[in-house]
């Protein structure tokens, strides 16, 4: 008699772990390329579509030489351009003055999935180029207009040739 016991018991917890929602797919990654050199990236923040379980990977963060006055191109898989994205620039000038960053472009859902981040001087050098997917939550700028909060960010460093 103990073995049908055995055996229900088995199936249920069979049972029960197979109503286990599977894991979340692996976060997008953003490919940056200036000239022939082409870097991957993961996000170094990213959270679910409401903005309130975020994960950080502060190695996440890529590296491209680029020379001063040369854009860097920026592609998104479809589900970063299906949603709205931006891409955010730094860079010093020719003349040596560092910018504070700067959002260059944005994106409304199901547009491009392309951008070429060009600092706007010809002399002028990237430091970085960041891309951030919007979330659907909503915070307050400093003129109290409503902003999507960004779900996640991806980043290249940029460094001029040695």
């Amino acid at each position: 008699m103990r073995k049908p016991a055995v055996v229900t018991v088995l199936v249920l917890a069979v049972a029960g772990c197979s109503e286990r929602p599977p894991p979340p797919p692996p976060p997008p990654t953003i490919d940056f390329t200036a000239d022939a050199e082409n870097v991957t990236a993961k996000p170094f923040m990213y959270c679910d579509i409401s903005v309130t379980d975020c994960k950080r990977d502060n190695a996440a963060q890529v590296e491209l030489t680029v020379a001063p006055g040369t854009a860097v191109r920026v592609t998104v898989p479809d589900e970063v351009a299906e949603t709205p994205w931006s891409v955010v620039i730094q860079y010093v000038t020719a003349a040596g003055e560092q910018k504070d960053p700067e959002t260059v472009a944005a994106f409304a859902p199901n547009g491009a999935t392309t951008f070429d981040a060009l600092p706007p001087g010809p002399g002028d050098q990237l430091q970085t180029v960041e891309v951030k997917q919007a979330g659907a939550k909503l915070m307050a700028d400093e003129t109290g207009q409503q902003e999507p909060v960004a779900r996640g960010v991806w980043s290249v460093s940029v460094k001029a040739p040695a």
